[in-house]
């Protein structure tokens, strides 16, 4: 079913050292940035065919709880057909926390799981067809 790992994003309390620590240690480039409503301001970073999400969120509580320490946020798996995935993963009885996909700021289509179905883990799908490829 998963093609791939898109990426793994993590709640940090400072945006700005997040992007600057990761570009310092791992050569990584900026490639978004951006506000989502009732999240934070979120950045995507790419260091070689890997990329990883920061997200500043709004409601610090999970940050809170964790003394300045990155939390992880979520993982986003890439498949090929993010419909024809949702139908057969909703006909076999998992959960959604959306009706549809969605398309985020960075032109990725995604649809996140309910994470009672996934062991509490927050988890979304991203249709491969809309993922920018490295140095593109």
């Amino acid at each position: 079913m998963f093609s791939d790992i898109h990426h793994v994003s993590y709640l940090v309390p400072d945006l700005d050292e997040a992007i600057k620590s990761y570009s310092e240690m791992y050569g990584a480039t900026l490639t978004g940035r951006g506000g989502v409503n009732n999240l934070g301001e979120v950045a995507f970073l790419q260091a070689g065919d890997v990329e990883v999400e920061f997200i500043c969120p709004e409601d610090t509580t999970e940050l809170d709880q964790a003394n300045g320490v990155w939390v992880v946020h979520h993982i986003a798996y890439v498949v090929e057909d993010l419909d024809q995935v949702v139908a057969r993963h909703r006909q076999r009885g998992y959960r959604f926390l959306s009706e549809e996909p969605f398309t985020n700021f960075m032109g990725y289509r995604l649809i996140y799981f309910d994470p009672a179905d996934t062991g509490g883990c927050r988890i979304h799908l991203t249709d491969a067809a809309t993922l920018q490829k490295p140095g593109a």
